[in-house]
């Protein structure tokens, strides 16, 4: 089990401006270790949706370059959503618990 509290910012370089926190737990997930389960809430601190949350769960297969997970509910601007992302893998260092993930989170609000 890891517990997270990483940044989120608008890109995927080291000035990009942070708008939020990625805040949850991974659980390993496969017995080959390859895979992990996943479940977080994306916390909005700064900029249009400051304020709000995004709740993610999902499997995280990491060894691959893309993956899909489910968006779940949502809080403030995200009240009552659901929706999907894709992750996309730009840098993974393992060893040190280090990497750098883009997100492309759709929702839908009824």
């Amino acid at each position: 089990i890891a517990v997270v509290d990483d940044a989120v910012t608008e890109g995927p370089t080291i000035d990009s401006k942070q708008i939020g926190r990625a805040q949850g737990i991974y659980v390993n997930s496969q017995l080959d270790g390859k895979a992990l389960y996943m479940a977080f809430s994306l916390i909005f601190t700064d900029g249009e949706f400051k304020g709000s949350t995004l709740e993610i769960q999902g499997s995280d297969i990491f060894a691959m370059k893309q993956r899909e997970f489910g968006v779940v509910s949502g809080t403030g601007h995200f009240r009552f959503v659901k929706g999907y992302g894709i992750m996309v893998t730009q840098f993974l260092d393992v060893a040190n618990l280090n990497g750098i993930i883009k997100l492309n989170v759709t929702v839908k609000h009824n």
